[in-house]
């Protein structure tokens, strides 16, 4: 005999059961939360099925942690600790309750292991496939990263590997699935392991911190639409040029079966990265090292509006914004 389909409060009661963290004033169950005074970083992200994922690809475990993961990004990206987040939940009529619940799970698994309480949001009927939308909220104790504030000369860093995500989302639109998802390791397969990527972004939480308190940063933001687009960005707001070395790019190891053009071209323009993209005044380059994990140095800041690749022969070509557009026609 199966269980009746759970109303809006049988959701709620689920959702109080597993957060159930009590630094906000008030939580879950009133018409709003209301949480401590403090200088706060908001941001926010959604997963829409059919369009950012389908639920074939993976289990739901994995798509609640990435839901997670994007959003802690954007806030290690301001150099803001995490607190809090909002919910909205959307699903249709009939939707298996054993994937929301496993997509919950996922959620849980990584706003635990940060200490992130959930405090309020909304549930909802949706007429096409499941929706998660968060807002998170970080408490911004040092002056805020910016994508402003780059100046000529200065030195550009990324703060992991590039293009893993793009591959693994052409395998999984041609066919492959992710049949297990360990919210706490990756799997040790490669093939395996190319498919967790694209749901299990490396944490950059601890380095946004370090460089929001240390200062070093002129100016840091997320990369999740590519390396070349999310460059344009930072120039525009820095009101920069750029020179990006080719041979410096750290491309994802777990790419070795592809040709080397295909690999760059991954690194250079492929989304849902989720590292950091950041410069520093090459007199602040020092403080890096108290960092303790690899970072890597992939080009400088330039004067005027030019953004050129270095090419490994010394050749000189220009970079583009190709990436990643939701409204791309």
């Amino acid at each position: 005999m199966t269980s009746p389909l759970r109303d809006e409060a049988g959701w709620i009661r689920l959702l109080s059961a597993t957060w159930h963290r009590k630094d906000a004033e008030v939580g879950l169950g009133d018409d709003g939360c209301v949480i401590p005074p403090a200088r706060y970083t908001l941001s926010t992200d959604v997963l829409v099925e059919g369009v950012d994922f389908r639920r074939d690809w993976a289990p739901p475990e994995a798509l609640g942690y990435k839901a997670m993961a994007a959003n802690l990004s954007d806030l290690a990206a301001m150099g803001a600790i995490p607190r809090f987040f909002l919910m909205t939940l959307g699903f249709p009529r009939g939707y298996p309750e054993a994937f929301v619940e496993g997509v919950l799970r996922g959620l849980h698994a990584l706003s635990d292991r940060r200490g992130v309480e959930l405090c309020g949001g909304d549930l909802t009927r949706a007429p096409g496939g499941l929706f998660v939308s968060l807002t998170v909220i970080g408490e911004q104790r040092r002056r805020p990263l910016l994508r402003s504030g780059g100046r000529p000369g200065d030195v550009l860093y990324v703060s992991g590997s590039l293009g893993g995500p793009a591959e693994a989302l052409r395998r999984f639109e041609a066919g492959a699935r992710l049949e297990a998802f360990d919210p706490l390791a990756g799997p040790a397969d490669p093939e395996r392991a190319l498919l967790d990527r694209f749901y299990r972004p490396q944490d950059q939480i601890p380095l946004g911190l370090f460089l929001a308190d240390t200062g070093a940063a002129s100016c840091c933001m997320d990369v999740s639409d590519g390396l070349a687009r999310d460059l344009s960005r930072i120039c525009e707001a820095s009101a920069c040029g750029a020179e990006l070395q080719a041979g410096a790019l750290p491309v994802d190891p777990l790419l070795s079966r592809l040709g080397e053009e295909e690999r760059f071209q991954k690194a250079l323009e492929g989304g849902e990265e989720q590292v950091l993209l950041f410069a520093v005044p090459p007199e602040r380059e020092q403080a890096l090292g108290g960092f303790g994990v690899e970072l890597y140095r992939v080009g400088r800041l330039t004067e005027g509006e030019e953004r050129v690749l270095v090419m490994r022969d010394g050749r000189r070509e220009p970079i583009g914004d190709a990436g990643y557009d939701h409204f791309a026609p």
